[in-house]
């Protein structure tokens, strides 16, 4: 997990799983006696106990949760980046965060020079790597040039 919650003893009890104490990932409703599990917490509780863990009726009776309200307000938590720090940041907005802005996030160069780094360091190294290239193709360019006329000397010389 990439990140941490903000004032997690503030966020709602209801909005939090039984089994794991977090907020819900993924909420299923038990369609008998509609308490919320994580999908995943509920899934291992199966492989295990075959039952609810509330009402305790055997076979998998669990469907996702689709109510937008209770969808909205886990997606509304605040939470905070463990890569950057940055905080409040909103559950949902997370992804984006890693994947576009967080400046500890590895990033891979685009030009295949094998580069691994953090995003906050990639505009520095594509000056490098982008002055890396063109030198390698200038001094490719002057070795053509260099053979080119090394061997244009040798044949005016041997059909001269």
């Amino acid at each position: 997990m990439t990140y941490k919650y903000i004032n997690e003893d503030q966020i709602d009890v209801e909005l939090k799983c039984t089994i794991c104490d977090e907020p819900f990932q993924s909420p299923m409703n038990c369609i008998i006696c509609g308490n919320t599990y994580c999908k995943t917490c509920i899934l291992q509780w199966m492989e295990k106990q075959k039952s609810c863990p509330s009402c305790r009726q055997t076979g998998y009776h669990f469907q996702p949760v689709i109510s937008r309200v209770v969808l909205n307000q886990l997606n509304r938590l605040l939470v905070q980046c463990t890569l950057c720090q940055q905080i409040n940041i909103q559950r949902s907005n997370l992804n984006d965060h890693i994947s576009c802005t967080c400046p500890k996030q590895i990033v891979n160069c685009i030009n295949n020079c094998g580069w691994r780094g953090y995003r906050e360091n990639y505009q520095q190294h594509l000056i490098e790597c982008r002055q890396s290239q063109v030198f390698e193709i200038l001094t490719l360019r002057w070795s053509k040039i260099i053979f080119i006329l090394i061997l244009s000397v040798l044949l005016y010389f041997t059909f001269r």
